[in-house]
């Protein structure tokens, strides 16, 4: 199936929390992916998410999934978030669930630098939309072909 993602695009990775919601996007041409929004988990965040797709035209969404076998509130409201949006986009764009193993303090090491090196000059409060472009850069990483034809 990931053979179908080799054509050039634009990918979304999302970074699902119980207060906020990370979005990035990325594409297949270098496999990399930037921070795009932070949106509060709300009544009103499922119809933002269908407006960023509907806005992008994702190839596919990929969201970040622990590694855990716990089954607490977080992996529940996680789970339904994802059939949600699979059965929503069923024909339409493939929902697909990708390990964060170590996103979180990957995208405070990064936003450090980031910081350090001017390239963001403002205080972010927030790392959910980093998290989320690095779990979508190990996404397309570990996925998509170069143009070398080199995973």
């Amino acid at each position: 199936m990931v053979d179908n993602y080799q054509k050039n695009g634009v990918f979304l990775g999302i970074d699902f929390g119980l207060k906020r919601i990370g979005i990035s996007l990325g594409q297949s041409i270098t496999n990399e992916a930037r921070p795009l929004k932070i949106i509060q988990n709300d009544k009103s965040s499922s119809q933002k998410i269908d407006d960023i797709i509907n806005e992008w035209m994702p190839l596919c969404v990929i969201i970040g999934y622990p590694v855990s076998d716990k089954k607490n509130l977080f992996m529940n409201e996680l789970n339904k978030f994802i059939d949600i949006l699979s059965i929503k986009y069923q024909d339409k764009i493939n929902i697909l669930k990708f390990s964060e193993v170590l996103s979180t303090e990957e995208a405070k090491t990064r936003l450090k630098k980031m910081r350090s090196s001017g390239v963001q000059k403002k205080r972010k409060k927030y790392i959910d939309d980093v998290s989320a472009s690095l779990i979508l850069e190990n996404w397309l990483n570990e996925n998509i072909k170069d143009r070398n034809g080199n995973r």
